[in-house]
């Protein structure tokens, strides 16, 4: 491939196969991946749409550009073009190594780590592993932790199957991984996350999200756990929505107790609903596994049989440490108000 080529598909990668019109695609080039001159990425485009890697979708007076996925030789090229992002990535040996191992050594589909970069700054590393299965979610995040131990680095996971990722990219409530995708390095199986993405139609239900702070104001937040079943006289801000597991783990983080113990109530009202590996990285990412351990521990006598076999087989994913404390008589109070 030559240089236009390549950073038209890692500009295509960036937007999950979804690149916008032309001259939007020769700005964003231009600022990420150095000069593109419109007249060279426009003949280009029309280079790939010859050959079939991209299609041009027209759109009232604009045309938009993306991979062309059902054309199996689309999938190679951008495979190609991760794979030259990810080869200058600044890893310890020792970690890609290990993750590598791993991968071969599980039914795990693709590894990518997220916005690497911005987050090895302060010795984290995000990743995300698609598995075939939750089968095995307890024993890859044991196999993290020692990976962590082992290089003196934190290892924030996030595991989910592929109807999960297709699920997460999908609709307007925002998460993590919406922000975090955009800028990825595939460490294992650059073909097996672009089959994903061209199986379950992913570049096609994306809505892209731009990142906001942690902190909701008070008003947002309420808006929230409102639309999950936790009802409180307040006004409330119907201005961002965030997805169950993040709108929780913000609760859990106020100092206000009827807002922190509404967590529970949220996990509690919400067991079948709640992606736990997800609701895992949140905590783990900031340090707070000690918490959802105790929100966990603390609601052990509420659930159901069938939920809290889950829930039991959940908790021992998380390290033995100090847990939070809660009290159960509220909890028993609140869940008897807003069951």
């Amino acid at each position: 491939m030559n240089k236009e080529e390549i950073k038209i598909l890692s500009y295509l990668s960036d937007r999950l196969g979804n690149g916008g019109n032309i001259l939007s695609m020769s700005e964003g080039i231009g600022k990420k991946y150095g000069s593109a001159y419109y007249p060279n990425i426009y003949n280009t485009i029309i280079k790939l749409e010859k050959k079939g890697i991209i299609s041009i979708v027209p759109d009232g007076n604009n045309r938009l550009i993306r991979l062309a996925m059902k054309n199996p030789f689309s999938i190679y090229y951008i495979s190609e073009a991760e794979s030259r992002k990810t080869i200058n990535i600044d890893m310890p040996r020792g970690i890609i190594d290990a993750l590598l191992d791993l991968a071969l050594d599980s039914d795990i589909i693709a590894i990518c780590a997220l916005k690497y970069e911005e987050y090895i700054k302060i010795n984290r590393i995000e990743l995300l592993i698609i598995a075939r299965s939750h089968d095995q979610r307890s024993r890859l995040i044991s196999a993290l932790l020692g990976i962590e131990s082992m290089h003196n680095a934190k290892i924030d996971p996030i595991i989910l199957i592929p109807q999960e990722l297709s699920d997460m990219l999908e609709g307007s409530e925002f998460n993590k991984i919406k922000d975090l995708i955009k800028d990825r390095s595939i460490l294992y199986n650059s073909e097996g996350f672009w089959e994903i993405i061209r199986k379950y139609k992913i570049d096609e239900k994306y809505k892209n999200s731009s990142r906001f702070p942690e902190e909701l104001n008070r008003a947002q937040l309420a808006y929230n756990y409102n639309r999950f079943g936790y009802a409180l006289y307040e006004n409330t801000e119907p201005d961002r929505e965030i997805a169950l597991e993040d709108t929780m783990f913000l609760m859990a983080k106020s100092r206000e107790v009827r807002i922190r113990y509404g967590a529970l109530i949220l996990l509690h009202k919400n067991s079948g609903k709640i992606n736990l590996s997800y609701l895992y990285y949140l905590f783990k990412r900031h340090d707070g596994l000690s918490a959802l351990k105790g929100m966990l521990e603390s609601l052990k006598a509420f659930y159901s049989k069938e939920d809290g076999l889950k829930v039991e087989m959940f908790m021992e994913t998380i390290p033995d440490k100090q847990q939070e404390a809660y009290d159960k008589k509220l909890i028993k109070k609140y869940i008897a108000q807003y069951s």
